[in-house]
């Protein structure tokens, strides 16, 4: 294993430090469950960008390191509907667009394809981290901030995953 991918699979193993983190019931817990969020999430940069300069980019790491972020964010939703007043609806939209994309992607794997991270969906994942990190923050209450970044990743979750599936469909198809 690479070290990027070795980066990556560190990242799965922060998840279950994260949400231990997030259910404690203090300040200071909260802040350090905040910062192991920020961790896990450089880290995604970190490993893309050791991947493309030492040329260790590999079908493992392009299965894994979507997989890792999905783990990540899937389990900061759940933490922030249940602790943080997060609407459930936006959680369920995120959750089922993430779902879809990574069964896409398997698919794609399987048949011996790759499907790489679009720029939308880079957009997407750079909005979904500091949207889930202003929420993690122990705000007295929820401000327009929260509403005007929750809105920045519905949309880009929904352009995103319209983009993975109609270039699936044009490769499939011949057209791409």
């Amino acid at each position: 294993m690479n070290v990027p991918n070795s980066i990556t699979v560190a990242r799965v193993f922060l998840v279950p430090l994260f949400v231990a983190l997030s259910y404690q019931d203090s300040t200071t817990a909260a802040v350090w469950a905040f910062v192991v969020f920020l961790v896990a999430s450089i880290s995604d940069f970190v490993d893309g960008y050791l991947a493309r300069r030492h040329g260790t980019e590999s079908r493992l790491g392009q299965f894994l390191d979507p997989l890792a972020d999905k783990l990540l964010v899937g389990a900061a939703l759940v933490v922030l509907v249940d602790t943080r007043d997060f609407p459930l609806w936006a959680a369920l939209v995120i959750g089922a667009r993430e779902i879809a994309v990574q069964i896409l992607r398997t698919g794609v794997v399987q048949r011996g394809g790759t499907l790489p991270a679009s720029s939308a969906a880079k957009l997407k994942t750079m909005l979904q981290i500091v949207m889930v990190g202003w929420w993690l923050l122990p705000w007295k209450e929820i401000n327009p901030i929260h509403w005007a970044l929750l809105a920045g990743v519905l949309v880009t979750t929904l352009w995103s995953g319209y983009e993975y599936f109609a270039g699936a469909r044009r490769t499939k198809e011949g057209v791409h």
